[in-house]
């Protein structure tokens, strides 16, 4: 028979709201002795949990992204511990070490107590974000699967299943970066029909669907009809001498043929569909959609927050180099359908209501293009693994108590 009261539930209806206990956050004083060096002495621990591996160092002159990959003479203590890069820090230096956890890990609450008062207490310290550190510089020429790049504040680990994927410090989303065009300018550019038609130098890095994007005084006996200084068009039919130019609405382009001169045709980027796949924090396989920027040096962010990446794709060539790499926007542990739901939020050590930027779940059935199924929350004040942000989220009777259900606890389920 289910025993329950006001704010608490021990019956043995099946909820995602579990009482795992994962170590977090403790302080320490510590350094690598004023010397450059992967040895981290720690001299002394203040409060917190006992220091486990993984967890990231942060401190004074401490670079980002170091943590602790293995234990010296030190197993939680005082002692020495090896970490992921040399760092240069004197031992009297005061540490935070923290395992950047977003949240519990998820049991049937007829395991354990549920969560007291109903309110989810969401504690994390992001690490700074970084344009790529998922995917480094790479040129797609056709549709392909970029290589997946561990960089600062990302591990590659193995799953159970024996698949090596990339780890982020925490679940949040992940944002694809366009860079500038492989090739500058086309030369010798005329116009060759009457429908937008061009012909210029041969030239290998021009893509169907790239941008071009043409700029001053147009003169000779070939023209394009409705320019004016500057237009941006799209390029297809494209081969390495001709390409046909459309409206960037992608309308027909009307043109009358001949030499061109006092134009410059400045390629851009081919806007792409680069597909993020991985898991979430609770081992649900998903996939994220996002259209790379037909602007050249432009970001474009996705919705979903992904904890682990196991493979991006490209659509097609893009013209550009691409980076792919996290961002701020970071997963809530648990579905909140309305702003209502947060009690409180805090961030930066201030007393005052954080603001940041809340998107609510996405409760339509999933897809590549729908948003996160728990909802996000941008902070107010950069990530740079040193601010904490502190989130209560009052749970509703769906998430937690006898009519419980997963997907009011987690969320639809992923695609």
């Amino acid at each position: 028979m289910p025993q329950y009261s006001d704010d608490l539930f021990l019956g043995p209806a099946p909820t995602f709201m579990g009482t795992g206990i994962r170590p977090y956050t403790t302080t320490a004083t510590g350094g690598t002795g004023g010397t450059s060096s992967t040895t981290l002495t720690v001299t002394a621990v203040g409060f917190g949990s006992p220091i486990v591996l993984g967890m990231f160092v942060d401190g004074t002159s401490v670079t980002d992204g170091t943590y602790i990959t293995a234990f010296g003479t030190g197993t939680g203590g005082v002692g020495t511990y090896t970490l992921n890069q040399a760092i240069n820090v004197a031992n009297t230096t005061a540490l935070t070490l923290h395992n950047n956890t977003a949240f519990d890990n998820p049991s049937p609450m007829s395991l354990g107590v549920g969560p007291l008062g109903r309110i989810y207490v969401w504690d994390v310290i992001p690490q700074a974000l970084v344009a790529n550190n998922i995917a480094a510089s790479q040129t797609p020429v056709a549709a392909a699967s970029l290589t997946l790049t561990a960089g600062t504040s990302v591990r590659s680990v193995t799953t159970t299943g024996g698949a090596t994927v990339l780890q982020l410090d925490l679940p949040r989303a992940v944002k694809v970066t366009t860079g500038t065009a492989t090739g500058s300018a086309l030369a010798s550019v005329a116009t060759t029909g009457t429908g937008g038609q061009i012909s210029y130098t041969s030239n290998a890095s021009v893509f169907t669907g790239q941008r071009v994007t043409v700029s001053g005084t147009a003169g000779g006996t070939g023209s394009i009809t409705g320019y004016s200084n500057p237009t941006t068009y799209i390029l297809t039919a494209v081969t390495a001498t001709t390409a046909t130019l459309t409206t960037t609405a992608g309308a027909a382009v009307a043109s009358v043929a001949g030499t061109i001169s006092g134009l410059t045709f400045t390629l851009g980027a081919a806007p792409q569909t680069v597909t993020v796949s991985g898991f979430d924090y609770y081992g649900q396989a998903m996939s994220e959609a996002i259209t790379s920027s037909a602007a050249v040096s432009t970001a474009v962010s996705g919705k979903k927050a992904f904890y682990l990446v196991s493979s991006i794709t490209t659509s097609g060539a893009t013209g550009t180099a691409l980076t792919v790499g996290t961002t701020d926007i970071l997963g809530l542990p648990v579905r909140v359908t309305n702003v209502a739901y947060v009690a409180s939020v805090k961030s930066n050590n201030a007393l005052a209501q954080d603001g940041g930027q809340f998107t609510a779940a996405d409760t339509a059935t999933a897809t590549t293009t729908t948003g996160d199924v728990r909802g996000t929350y941008v902070p107010a004040t950069a990530s740079d693994g040193i601010v904490r942000t502190v989130m209560g989220v009052l749970l509703p009777a769906i998430a937690v108590g006898p009519n419980a259900t997963r997907v009011g606890a987690l969320g639809v389920t992923q695609a």
